[in-house]
């Protein structure tokens, strides 16, 4: 096996995104579509194999470069049972996912 898996404590990743809660929604349905996924105001969760995921936003901010306005947050994105490999694989989704202008 690559690195914990079931029973291990969740790997835990944080990002600041330019992103409202809005489109989190919007976009998280991507991450896997072959599996349904839950979401809460500025929290998404969902599973796939026997992993589980938890993606939470902070509360949103204004980022101001010149006259150009946009959302920023934190993103905090837990991964539980998974193994390294699993992990990898779905954090390159998540940002191939949230990228801007692609993905």
């Amino acid at each position: 096996m690559d690195g914990p898996a079931a029973g291990s404590p969740a790997r835990v990743h944080d990002f600041e995104m330019a992103i409202d809660a809005a489109e989190l929604a919007r976009i998280a349905a991507h991450l896997d579509p072959d599996h349904p996924i839950r979401i809460e105001g500025p929290t998404v969760e969902g599973r796939f194999a026997t992993a589980t995921f938890r993606l939470a936003l902070s509360a949103p901010r204004e980022r101001r470069i010149g006259l150009v306005r946009f959302p920023i947050a934190d993103v905090r994105v837990e991964i539980e049972s998974a193994d390294d490999a699993l992990v990898r694989r779905f954090l390159a989704r998540f940002h191939t996912v949230f990228r801007k202008g692609g993905g």
